[in-house]
């Protein structure tokens, strides 16, 4: 990647007239796009993949694990909320402790967390045990995902942050092909082992968390090697360390010495006392004083509207993306058991109807059979990720022409047609692409969104910021989770022959 240099510092008194974090922003520029971005980018992949994989598995084992964890629909719904559950819990405090302590812990502890927990998730043998590691890796995953683009933009100079980002936006498209792909190799497998008398099994659904563990902690290992951000070290009084982590940098990327990178100081001794040097009382107390700025104009307002549009779609996009495995199965079995579609509450109904056990006589046991996903379900998960990824892909070549704020209004004018036009199909593929199409929308304006505020906040206030927007928007994906579990048809009790539209 061809990048523009600038010219080295000069060595006069002009120097000391520049604003610190303006010397940083040069000193980046002149560490260039290297392979130690290279190495930035695999980690920010694994992590990305890492993290859809928390909320992403559990609507792949859902069809599969429903007789052995004994789930009904208010189950799965349960199991598909807890891990936004763990986040809301989680977010705000992560974002205090991220702007305090730093980035890099965080995203080391966090994947090794996620790591170990999916190991356990992996080996459970009952819905609760599935619950409550899905729960932990909720609060885990709330300590990367706040981190993880404050991290990525603040190690890369301004002329390549932008597109980084969008490349971000990109990797968690790419993890729900992979998390689609994964599944439709692993989950059709017939593998039943047990062990210890039948209190110890193993089925394909387990075989499946079992792989999505390695991406964890292929992103632990990676970050494990990489530094703390120069802009966090500066911000807190940390200079030398910050000015060690660029020449790293610089020498890595171009290949030269470390000795022979031009900047030679970052201009702010004796001006911030570091973070070291200070107490960790201290630190919290002065931490949770320059979060009071946040909640004061003009940084409060732009937080409201953040948040407001981060809640509205995620709402939707989220109960879309965590059902669709589900309602895939649903549609596509009800095809094969019957010869045709029908309305999409009477497919529901049927359904909920197999989930209970049948008796031919009254000394035959009872016996659940779950409802396979075929390769439409699994199809359908790659057609999501793909419309995902091309769809940020289209927005990051079209904002340079017509502006975020212009792009983003359109993008979420699309998704409401969209979402708004499933009211009135029936057939499986048009509601297939309707859903991909709603999601890949949504995602492609939260894709810009975060570039926007991103910008906005200062570094010290950065991670709190995206924290409490995250926590927000995750009370929206909980309330999507909820609201579809709650409205869903129950034939039943209104008509069984056309459905309750």
């Amino acid at each position: 990647m061809n990048l523009k240099t600038i010219p080295e510092q000069p060595k006069d008194e002009s120097n000391d007239t520049k604003d610190p974090m303006q010397i940083l922003e040069e000193a980046l520029t002149l560490c260039k796009f290297g392979k130690f971005h290279i190495r930035l980018l695999a980690a920010t992949l694994c992590s990305a993949v890492s993290l859809m994989m928390v909320t992403t598995t559990t609507s792949y084992i859902l069809p599969i694990a429903e007789c052995d964890l004994k789930m009904n629909i208010m189950h799965k719904g349960i199991l598909n909320g807890m891990p936004f559950f763990g986040q809301i819990g989680a977010s705000l405090f992560a974002g205090f402790l991220i702007d305090s302590f730093g980035r890099r812990i965080f995203l080391v502890g966090g994947n090794g967390i996620i790591f170990i927990c999916t190991l356990i998730e992996g080996s459970s043998q009952s819905y609760i045990m599935l619950l409550l590691t899905k729960l932990l890796e909720g609060i885990a995953l709330s300590l990367c995902f706040c981190a993880i683009s404050t991290y990525l933009s603040e190690l890369c100079h301004l002329h390549v942050r932008d597109r980084l980002l969008i490349m971000y936006s990109g990797f968690l498209s790419v993890a729900l092909i992979i998390a689609a792909l994964s599944a439709w190799v692993i989950l059709p497998i017939k593998f039943n082992y047990t062990v210890l008398d039948g209190y110890f099994e193993l089925h394909s659904w387990n075989l499946f968390l079992y792989f999505c563990s390695i991406w964890s902690l292929f992103a632990f290992v990676i970050y494990l090697s990489l530094p703390e951000t120069p802009k966090y070290l500066l911000s807190h009084g940390r200079e030398k360390e910050a000015l060690e982590v660029l020449k790293g940098i610089y020498s890595e990327n171009t290949g030269n010495k470390e000795d022979t990178f031009p900047v030679k100081s970052l201009n702010t001794s004796g001006t911030v006392k570091p973070t070291k040097e200070i107490s960790l009382k201290k630190q919290i107390v002065t931490s949770l004083f320059e979060a009071k700025e946040l909640f004061r104009k003009p940084l409060v307002f732009k937080l409201i509207l953040f948040s407001f549009i981060t809640f509205s779609c995620l709402i939707v996009f989220t109960s879309l993306r965590l059902w669709f495995p589900q309602l895939s199965t649903i549609v596509e079995n009800y095809g094969k058991d019957n010869g045709e579609s029908a309305r999409f509450c009477v497919m529901i109904n049927g359904y909920m109807q197999n989930l209970k056990p049948g008796v031919t006589n009254a000394t035959e046991a009872l016996e659940c059979v779950p409802q396979l996903s075929g390769s439409e379900t699994y199809t359908n998960g790659l057609i999501l990720g793909f419309a995902a990824l091309i769809s940020v892909g289209i927005s990051a070549f079209l904002v340079d022409y017509f502006g975020q704020k212009v792009l983003m209004f359109v993008i979420l004018i699309l998704s409401t047609i969209c979402s708004t036009a499933l009211y009135w199909t029936n057939a499986p593929i048009q509601i297939a692409l309707l859903i991909s199409c709603t999601c890949a929308l949504l995602q492609a304006a939260l894709c810009l969104q975060q570039n926007l505020f991103v910008r906005f906040f200062p570094t010290n206030l950065r991670a709190l910021a995206v924290s409490i927007i995250i926590m927000i928007g995750r009370v929206g994906s909980l309330t999507g989770v909820a609201i579809l579990v709650y409205f869903l048809p129950n034939v039943s009790k209104d008509n069984k022959t056309t459905g309750d539209k």
